[in-house]
């Protein structure tokens, strides 16, 4: 048997002592006089009787041999409060798992109708993965209550799919009243039962807020059942690049393409205010994206996901003389995914983008050569934005990357660095910091490493003295640390007393 499961070894016995003298005396005296500071910790243990020789210890000098014998209690201490944490632990998780269901089970009871309809509206209305999707037929057969919940919230039917019965479909239309309707089709590729499906949902077109448009196919068919006023439709997803002159769509503002673009020259880009674009290889030229992305004057929301994006020779140089002026337009968010070796591109694409301030920046790059990330064509500085994120699973040095961009941009306040192969700091010997650049780092409000496996302790603590202490006028300097494998919680801790508030971590 275990001897943690069995009876307590004389060690463990001495330990659990040490502890409860030490929280009888905590209960007694307050947290503070318990804990006595380093000056203290001699008279307050000889006035428990516990600073007298111990045949286990070797005669030390005073106040050594007090001292030491105040480390060993303290592990002690340590050691019975871990193990009775260890045991606490295990019967907290025993004691949940059995009674989880029954808490779940008692909780929903308790619940009014209109807050479970509520819950049963949020999980419909989040954008889950194909495979983990929000059912409301499944939720209407968990039970009657469950059902008649169902059936009275109209919001639950209104997402309907092409693979849909002719009976199913009915049914939906009928429970989800006026509202609007989010039509999931897929198309000829999802085999023959696109043209039945969209016969049927015809007369209903005039509530449609969100469709895809897989093909040609598609879009003749649609056209020809006159299904091309669409004046409630907001979010189209488009993976061919169909003719959509014919179509009415004056309330779209969300545009999903993938591998296409809609064409720069139509009335629908000065709408858009969310686009999201998927590009790969030679699909889409530099150029081309350059110009459609001008043409979104009022864009809110900007993702580009980039694989092995080439620039066709022939197009080159591109013509900047029209474009917006540099930073001039305000949007909330730009995200980047570079996949590849796409430097040339991406420094093209970076002229393009010149032009915007996002509230927040964010670029995810999956490359080899990474010296690029932060430049476009002229050698300029690219984010501007008061919050940058950088997602890098490939070697950088993330100290020349904070350097560079807090050179660049006067008004970031917030980075973040998630990459699981940033040099250690320690080895950043190729361009020393200055007391400019620490200056400037000091600025920053929030600084945030992410899963940064090769920052060694010695990195991160002298990175600390520097970032932290020479704290500017606002005095909001936070550095974070999360997963990063290299660096112990005792490490943390330690540094935590001497900068306070200032250090946060995750392990």
């Amino acid at each position: 048997m275990d001897k943690k499961d069995g009876i307590l070894t004389p060690l463990e016995m001495y330990g659990l002592d040490r502890l409860l003298q030490l929280l009888t005396r905590a209960k007694a005296t307050g947290w503070s006089d318990a804990f006595a500071s380093q000056a203290d910790v001699s008279g307050a243990l000889k006035s428990e009787g516990l600073g007298e020789s111990n045949e286990s210890f070797l005669p030390y000098p005073e106040p050594l041999a007090t001292h030491r014998k105040a480390i060993a209690d303290a592990r002690a201490c340590l050691e019975a409060l871990n193990i009775t944490r260890e045991r606490l632990k295990r019967r907290l998780r025993a004691l949940r798992r059995v009674s989880m269901p029954l808490v779940l089970k008692d909780g929903i009871k308790r619940l009014p109708d209109d807050v479970l309809a509520t819950i049963f509206e949020i999980g419909h209305s989040m954008r889950l993965s194909d495979d983990l999707i929000f059912s409301c037929t499944h939720v209407s057969h968990v039970c009657r209550r469950f059902r008649q919940i169902s059936l009275q919230t109209p919001t639950l039917w209104t997402r309907i799919h092409q693979t849909y019965g002719e009976g199913q479909i009915r049914e939906f239309i009928s429970r989800s009243g006026q509202l609007d309707l989010d039509v999931k089709l897929h198309g000829s590729i999802g085999g023959s039962k696109f043209e039945p499906f969209l016969m049927g949902m015809k007369r209903t077109s005039h509530r449609w807020t969100s469709i895809c448009i897989p093909d040609e196919k598609t879009k003749t068919y649609m056209t020809g059942l006159g299904i091309t006023d669409l004046p409630r439709l907001r979010h189209l997803i488009y993976t061919y690049p169909a003719d959509l002159s014919t179509f009415s769509m004056p309330r779209l503002s969300q545009f999903e393409g993938y591998g296409s673009l809609l064409p720069a020259g139509r009335g629908f880009l000065p709408q858009l205010t969310h686009v999201e674009l998927h590009l790969w290889r030679d699909g889409v030229g530099v150029a081309e994206l350059a110009n459609t992305l001008h043409g979104m004057r009022n864009i809110r929301d900007l993702s580009l996901n980039l694989l092995h994006c080439t620039v066709d020779n022939e197009s080159l140089p591109m013509d900047s003389t029209a474009f917006p002026k540099p930073r001039s337009v305000h949007i909330d968010r730009l995200s980047i995914s570079i996949v590849g070796e796409m430097r040339q591109y991406s420094a093209l694409l970076f002229d393009a983008l010149m032009h915007l301030t996002p509230s927040t920046f964010k670029l995810s790059m999956n490359s080899e050569n990474t010296d690029f990330l932060l430049f476009n064509s002229k050698f300029q500085i690219f984010p501007y934005s008061p919050i940058v994120k950088f997602h890098i699973p490939t070697r950088i040095e993330a100290m020349g990357i904070l350097q560079d961009l807090m050179k660049g941009c006067d008004i970031v306040r917030t980075i973040e660095f998630d990459t699981s192969k940033a040099v250690d700091p320690v080895r950043f010997r190729t361009r020393l910091l200055r007391d400019d650049d620490w200056e400037r780092i000091r600025s920053l409000d929030h600084l945030r490493f992410i899963n940064c496996d090769e920052f060694s302790e010695i990195a991160v603590g002298a990175f600390a003295n520097k970032f932290l202490r020479g704290k500017t006028k606002t005095g909001l300097q936070c550095l974070e640390l999360i997963s990063c494998k290299k660096i112990s919680e005792d490490f943390l801790l330690e540094l935590k007393d001497e900068f306070g508030d200032s250090l946060k971590w995750t392990l």
